[in-house]
């Protein structure tokens, strides 16, 4: 028997004209798919360096709008007391002290000896500390009662300079700009609170935070007899108001803040556009490389430093609604 004859497709079937890929064709191929690779990989290293740029500059403004917030609280808790059964202020003395440069000490010397690191305008980080009354109101709470600023209890204790009203909850906090020993020493805001008679120990309250100038706005020195001043006249760096004297700071009514913050992580190929700024004296400077900076600044008038209504100065202490009678003859220690 036979074998069918084989069947063959037509010459012009499109079946006959299939063929495979040359080479050339295949190297030009892969060619264009590596250049498209690169391309999108590119496109992908800008935008996650981007948008990693954006996340560090978003918490470095948070940072800096956390600490400012902290600061202008403070200053606007500056002397505030309550009013004793005979009308007397429970806390009298001297509610303000500031360094230009830092304190040379900043848990052991007394309120009224507190030692600064330069006695003339400083390039370092300024310190300022802060008294007034605690209570649950205008503090946190830590264990029932009033918290300093690194939330631990204030016990109540009498100032060398309070009145015969015993004991009050006198809140006392340092706070100025230092190293934080357990992330790397990044310069931080810190603070040291009282507990009593005593204090803990410097806590850092927000990192990345490299500079810290005040100014602070002075009106001119109140006169016994007269109403207190509230217009302010000058801003002055601390340095100027310590050389005038203790008294002195009577005169303040506010300060102007200003913090350098700094992102927390290096950013390779980092644009030098993007790491210019400007200082807290205005002078154009640039961030270390891989870094950005900025400056922030807020004004804040010390609301308890001055009498709620218009009130004659007294050289003596203890005068109910004034904050600063007495201030320039007591010890304020």
């Amino acid at each position: 028997m036979s074998r069918p004859p084989i069947s063959r497709l037509p010459a012009h079937h499109p079946c006959q004209r299939q063929q495979g890929l040359s080479l050339v064709e295949l190297l030009v191929a892969m060619t264009v798919g590596l250049f498209l690779l690169g391309a999108v990989g590119s496109i992908y290293v800008a935008t996650s360096q981007g948008t990693r740029g954006s996340t560090q500059e978003a918490q470095m403004n948070e940072d800096a709008t956390l600490a400012l917030d902290i600061l202008q609280q403070q200053f606007r808790l500056a002397g505030f007391s309550t009013l004793a059964d005979d009308n007397t202020r429970n806390f009298s003395g001297r509610p303000l002290a500031g360094c230009d440069g830092g304190f040379t000490d900043d848990d052991e010397n007394a309120f009224a000896d507190l030692a600064c690191a330069s006695a003339a305008a400083n390039a370092n980080p300024d310190a300022f500390a802060v008294r007034y009354e605690a209570n649950l109101l205008n503090s946190q709470e830590a264990g029932g009662a009033p918290a300093n600023c690194v939330h631990e209890g204030i016990a109540a204790w009498t100032p060398a300079a309070n009145p015969a009203n015993g004991n009050v909850a006198l809140a006392e906090n340092r706070y100025f700009v230092a190293p934080d020993a357990n992330n790397n020493n990044v310069p931080s805001l810190t603070c040291n609170g009282r507990t009593g008679n005593d204090f803990s120990g410097a806590t850092p309250l927000i990192p990345n935070i490299i500079d810290m100038q005040i100014r602070y706005a002075m009106t001119r020195t109140p006169v016994a007899g007269e109403v207190v001043p509230h217009q302010v006249t000058a801003y002055r760096q601390a340095w100027e108001i310590n050389a005038l004297g203790a008294a002195a700071w009577s005169r303040v009514a506010g300060a102007r803040i200003c913090l350098v913050a700094q992102t927390s992580e290096l950013q390779g190929n980092l644009p030098d556009e993007l790491r210019q700024y400007r200082d807290c004296d205005g002078a154009a400077q640039t961030a270390p490389a891989g870094f950005q900076r900025r400056a922030y600044v807020a004004t804040v008038m010390a609301r308890n430093l001055r009498p709620g209504l218009p009130s004659a100065f007294s050289a003596s202490a203890g005068v109910a609604n004034n904050p600063w009678n007495g201030i320039l003859g007591e010890s304020n220690d």
